[in-house]
This record gives structure tokens, sequence and C-alpha cells, in this order.
């Protein structure tokens, strides 16, 4: 769900820089939220202190126009050092940590934050919670030309935007906020919710994931609340995707999905694969879980199973995709038997290009 662009062109291009990792406001409390508080209590201070670090950013409230759909989830940077990430936006953040040398996959711990998707293109915001050298950051900051900073609003944190793209940044010891939009001025305004959740009120909060935060859990976490327009564009999407998969895109009002890393053998027993985003199968494995709210009725544990036999059969695919139902979720289990990417470039019919690795030089 990565976008760059209006709901009109949603697979354009890869997203922008700070989409890097997003998570959950009011997705419910689980071992993600207490690893949060963790990081708080060992980030120096009272902790990370931002709206989206605690859990209580909503985009949409902050959006600029309508929305229509909202992603929400959180990783692990170790994952994205694991993995790698397809070429467009793994080149994207490459070129972020070679940008700003203050900048370190290696000194975040957990990232976490929300997009909302309008029919002028996402609006989010991000954190990186780890051992950040504000001060330093900061610095590079005020010396980069395409980036002004920001009167001091007392919220502790030093803020900067673009001056010309839809991006914007606050910093402050053990955490970088980073919010993207259609335009410098709606990434600022993104940003400043994402810092201080009683800056702006627009919407009920009330996109929806049912149990799905609570089933999926795992090292890196996205559920997306989806809107008729996304939906729509999802079956454009698919259009030559298994008749299953585009069922269950219909039939859905949540989905999601997370990935688990392994030592040895995957949870479910098979030869899962990806160490370093080479696809090599010495790394570490891969655990996969998906997952969707829908009526049954609509979505029976049949679908799910022809989409399950359609990762099994795709190349290069996924590997003992089995399904199980809690209520009105269905619940996908597979790994990945080669690299992780074009094992779903296969299911969905597309190509990601080779997966460009991330991890600090």
């Amino acid at each position: 769900m990565g976008v760059g662009g209006p709901i009109s062109a949603l697979t354009a291009e890869p997203p922008p820089d700070p989409t890097l990792a997003v998570e959950s406001a009011g997705s419910g409390v689980d071992a993600a939220d207490e690893e949060t508080a963790s990081d708080r209590a060992d980030a120096g201070g009272d902790g990370p202190r931002s709206a989206v670090a605690t859990g209580t950013y909503d985009p949409a409230a902050a959006a600029s126009n309508a929305v229509d759909t909202v992603v929400t989830g959180r990783v692990d940077p170790a994952v994205l050092t694991a993995t790698g990430l397809p070429s467009g936006i793994g080149g994207r953040v490459r070129r972020l940590l070679d940008r700003y040398e203050s900048a370190s996959l290696g000194d975040v711990r957990q990232a976490t934050g929300g997009a909302a998707l309008t029919g002028e293109g996402p609006e989010g915001c991000a954190v990186a919670v780890g051992d950040v050298d504000a001060a330093a950051l900061a610095a590079e900051l005020d010396a980069d030309p395409d980036v002004v900073r920001e009167p001091d609003d007392g919220s502790g944190f030093a803020r900067f935007r673009s001056r010309t793209v839809g991006s914007a940044v606050a910093v402050a010891p053990g955490e970088i906020v980073g919010a993207y939009g259609p335009t410098p001025a709606v990434a600022a305004a993104q940003r400043d919710a994402g810092i201080d959740a009683d800056r702006e009120r627009g919407s009920d909060g009330s996109a929806t994931y049912g149990p799905l935060p609570s089933l999926l859990g795992g090292d890196a976490t996205v559920c997306v609340d989806l809107g008729p327009d996304a939906r729509g564009r999802l079956q454009d999407l698919l259009a030559d995707a298994p008749e299953e998969l585009r069922t269950a895109v219909d039939a859905s009002g949540a989905v999601g999905a997370s990935l688990r890393l392994t030592d040895g053998e995957p949870e479910n027993g098979s030869g899962g694969a990806g160490g370093e985003g080479d696809g090599g199968s010495d790394g570490p494995s891969v655990a996969l879980r998906y997952g969707a709210v829908a009526d049954p009725s609509r979505l029976d544990r049949e679908t799910a199973e022809a989409i399950a036999r359609a990762a099994r059969e795709g190349e290069p695919s996924l590997s003992d995709a089995t399904v199980t139902r809690h209520g009105r979720t269905v619940i996908v289990d597979a790994a990945a038997e080669s690299d992780l990417f074009a094992s779903h470039a296969s299911l969905f019919g597309g190509d990601v290009g080779d997966p460009i690795g991330v991890a600090d030089a």
C-alpha cells in the first residue's frame, strides 16, 4: 500500500521516504505497544513523547481532504536489513540514509506510524524510536539547502520542512518524526499532529481493523481499513490475479499482513528464505500471516483455501499456506520459499525487481 500520488495512481510510483515504516494509532494494545513502552524507558528522560510514538496519532484526523482509506503499521528495522526492500522503495531509503550521516537504521529499535489516503494523495506520519542524536541530525538538516527550519513552538522538537516537496521532519532526543503529503504545508500539518494529537481534529478516528492487530503480530505488521476508491483501484491492479483473490478484496472491510523473522526453519516448518535481501537460503526464514475481515457469506473458507492454493502454485511461490477462521476474520499463514517480494509479485501478476539492501554501510 505504499503510495506517492492520488488514489487514481496508487501504483504509479514508490512511497515518499518517510513511509519507511508505519504504525497504528488506536489499533489496540498488543506486544508492539509493550515494546514501545520499553523503548520510552530506554530512550532517556521520559522517553518518546510524540503522539505517533505513544499511539494517540490518527492520520485521518489531520487530513486536508476527505479520507478514503487508512493504513497503519509498525516495523522492527531488523526486518529491513534482513530482507531488503523492493527496488523502487529500497532505492529511496538507501538515498535517505546516504544523505544524512546521523540517520542510521542500526540506531532505530522500532518505527511506527500511519497514513490516510485521499483523492489528492497520501498523508501521514511515522516515528523512528531509538538512539537518535537529535543535535547532530538537526545540524545536518540546518545545512541542507532544500530544508527550512520552522520556529520553536515549545514542543521540545526541532521542526523542519522541505522547501519544495511534501515532506516534513521533527527531531528530539530518542525519536525522529517524519511526515509526508501532497504539499509541504500538508506534510507539516501531519507532522505537527504526529507530535501532538490535539493540534488537529478532523475526523472521529473511526478507522477499524477488527481483531487484525491482535491476530497478526510479527516483526512487521500493516493493517488497512479499505475505502471504496482504494478497493476499486486494487481490483484494477488484480485484474490478472486469481478470481478468489479479487473476491476477497471486494468482500473485505479491512485487510492486514505481518512478517516474522525466525532462525533456521520457519514457524510453520517450511524452508523460508532471504537473508540480507538477496533471496538466498542462508539468512533468517520469513514466516508470513495475512488477514481479512469480511462477511463470511462472501469470503468463505473455500474461497480462502483457493487463495492459499494459488499462493502455493505460483512461481516463485509461497509455501505451506494454511487457512483458519476467527469469526468474521480469515487468517492465512505461509512462508516465502525464495525472494519475499518476487513471491508476492507472482501471486499479484506483477514485477517488483530485485530487492535492494538497506543495511547501514
